[in-house]
């Protein structure tokens, strides 16, 4: 073929030479795979592709996708034909085209400026289009749904230990109302991050990164960044505190597999019908190196079965939930039919007598087992007790974490997430409504496991639940924090994150061992108690990020803000990103400001050090917005002083 002739589509007789004397060379196998063909006037021929795909050459043959023609020049091959002959019979060439004249048209740009937009067309005849050549893209991995992928990962992330070990200490402490007013600020904070959540998640395509990608997306890299490091640590600490929960609970089940034994004697300090009852009692609690040694073990094996990848981990979700569901059926089936004959004299039974006493709150000082003394270093009152209380509702960023295995983001991370929220919260309530008429305050207080003491056939039966929803939850933990390290390295901000990207499909082996690490070191400190307000911050950071996203993104209601979830407004999202910062100061004001200021010092090296990211968010498009406005004001007044 000579320089600057095309072969026709339909007689293979030649056309004018193209503009400029543009010449064309065979295309090799290093060249770009996309292929932008210069305007030709239309006629009956259309735009001549090429394709090095092809073993051997063939006739010219003609491609109508849509009523466009594309021909295939087999003169154009040569250049890759030995290349083609080890690799073209395994794979299949994909074409994707996309008109020029919508392109406008997604970047919102004709909505913006008042024009009716016109619906995408497929290519025409004579139309002039851009063709992706290249192999078919490859199945990344398993794809989960709304079920495994969202509403299991959600549900054993949020019923861990603190409602096994923790939750009747608290109705005892707190009292009944107060106890509901807790579980209902705490479950509010939750519900409207799960609304400003699946707004941000309907919204477009989500990849992996879950919250974020989602405030990156929406307030910058920069912010994106912060929060997520600090959510991937906080998930990561988290997995910390499930193992010493199982851990303690082992312990407690088992005193004789303790390689230490500790004894503590202390003097109870319990208020009933408002007279204080002083006694010396011994209690037995797990060693802080028996806690130290058996949860680096646990760690370990559990980190064997992350190697394993996410099939795995689905496939032995259900070995985890299963037992845990059972385990709160026995819990209520016990409390219904307490007291049994074997009883301790505390127990009531369901009583209203007990509902009466225990309705209001008996704030008091207890040691670091949890145990009432009037000389114990800890003094519980509201404050504190949202802080121990609020790791028991996280956990619905569990299924948005995993969001790269989803078959349906859209569809699931909404559903599942949500549903969970409602189910736990509503069990939580009626828990509160149970506990605190089933038994005297002060056996709510000293009895570390009053659930497994009330459970009926047997207390072995809770024990079994609560190790392996314990275990399920840390394991849930260390999958999705090391996904959301490599969506942050993947995203090539931060170059000291290198280290950590992954290709799409692979497992994330590198951020695994790190978030091992982490875990094991939170592992050594022990203290249940210490680990969950830390946690506590560094959650409610993250879900006021996604409030604040959903915010803003609202609020300047921007071309490409669509969300298919419809139930979401601006307000919302600003309560609950309120709420979070409240929680926050409630808790600790000084826990706040180091996580405040640790967020801030990644925000500021990563503005020093990191790179521009290659996407929009809301601050541009709020830039954008308020020059659009300018300008069309600008015209406004250019308009009345040329009518004047």
């Amino acid at each position: 073929m000579e320089n600057g002739e095309i072969e026709a589509a339909q007689d293979g007789l030649p056309v004018p030479a193209p503009p400029n004397g543009r010449r064309y060379r065979p295309v090799g196998s290093d060249d770009s795979a996309v292929i932008q063909m210069t305007s030709m006037e239309p006629s009956p021929g259309s735009t001549s592709v090429t394709s090095h795909d092809a073993v051997t050459p063939q006739p010219p043959r003609n491609l109508k996708p849509g009523g466009a023609n594309l021909t295939i020049d087999p003169s154009m091959q040569g250049g890759s034909g030995d290349h083609a002959t080890s690799s073209g019979s395994q794979r299949d060439s994909k074409l994707e085209l996309f008109g020029f004249d919508s392109l406008v048209n997604i970047l919102g740009l004709k909505s913006m400026t008042g024009e009716e937009v016109p619906a995408p067309s497929s290519p025409r005849e004579g139309e002039d289009v851009a063709i992706t050549i290249g192999r078919p893209k490859q199945e990344a991995g398993p794809k989960f749904g709304t079920m495994m992928g969202v509403f299991v990962p959600c549900l054993q992330n949020i019923l861990g230990i603190i409602y096994y070990i923790r939750f009747t200490w608290i109705v005892g402490m707190a009292g009944i109302w107060q106890s509901l007013v807790l579980v209902s600020f705490c479950g509010a904070c939750t519900f409207l991050t799960g609304l400003s959540l699946s707004a941000i998640a309907t919204n477009g395509a989500m990849k992996g990164g879950g919250p974020y990608y989602l405030i990156g997306r929406a307030l910058g890299p920069e912010v994106g960044v912060s929060i997520g490091l600090c959510f991937f640590l906080g998930n990561a600490v988290a997995g910390s505190m499930y193992v010493l929960g199982a851990v303690e609970t082992f312990l407690d089940a088992i005193p004789s597999a303790g390689l230490f034994q500790e004894s503590v004697t202390v003097v109870n300090n319990t208020l009933l019908n408002g007279t204080a009852t002083a006694g010396t009692a011994t209690i037995s609690t797990p060693s802080l190196h028996d806690l130290q040694v058996y949860g680096v073990i646990v760690t370990i094996l559990l980190c064997f079965i992350v190697f394993g990848g996410v099939k795995i981990i689905n496939k032995v979700a259900p070995a985890f939930l299963i037992p845990v569901l059972f385990s709160l059926l026995c819990i209520y089936l016990g409390v219904f039919i307490a007291p049994r004959h074997n009883a301790p004299k505390g127990i009531t039974g369901l009583s209203l007598t007990s509902l009466r006493d225990n309705w209001g709150s008996e704030y008091q000082r207890t040691n670091n087992a949890g145990v009432p003394d009037p000389n114990g270093s800890i003094y519980w009152d509201f404050n504190a007790l949202v802080g121990l209380f609020f790791p028991a509702v996280t956990g619905i960023m569990a299924g948005s974490n995993r969001s790269a295995s989803l078959k349906d983001t859209q569809r699931s991370i909404p559903i599942g997430t949500l549903c969970a929220t409602l189910t736990t919260t509503a069990m939580y309530l009626f828990s509160v409504l149970l506990f605190g008429a089933l038994s005297t305050r002060e056996e709510l207080l000293t009895d570390r496991l009053l659930t497994a003491t009330v459970a009926w056939p047997a207390p072995v039966v809770i024990y079994i639940g609560i190790i392996l929803s314990t275990l399920g939850a840390a394991l849930q933990s260390l999958t999705g924090a090391p996904r959301l390290l490599a969506a942050i390295a993947n995203d090539d901000i931060l170059p000291v994150l290198n280290y950590f990207k992954v290709s799409e499909g692979a497992e994330p082996h590198a951020a695994t061992l790190f978030t091992a690490l982490i875990c094991i070191g939170c592992v050594i400190i022990g203290n249940l108690d210490l680990i969950t307000p830390t946690i506590t911050m560094f959650f409610l950071l993250c879900y006021a990020g996604v409030n604040l996203s959903c915010f803003l993104l609202d609020l300047l209601d921007a071309p490409s803000w669509r969300p298919r979830w419809k139930l979401h407004h601006w307000s919302l999202s600003l309560v609950g990103a309120l709420l979070c910062v409240v929680i926050m100061f409630l808790i600790s004001w000084s826990f706040t400001v180091i996580s405040l200021a640790l967020a801030s010092l990644i925000y500021y090296y990563v503005s020093l050090k990191g790179k521009a990211g290659d996407w929009g968010d809301g601050f541009k498009s709020a830039y954008f917005q308020l020059a659009l406005r300018s300008l069309r004001s600008l015209g406004g007044i250019t308009f009345c002083m040329t009518k004047k």
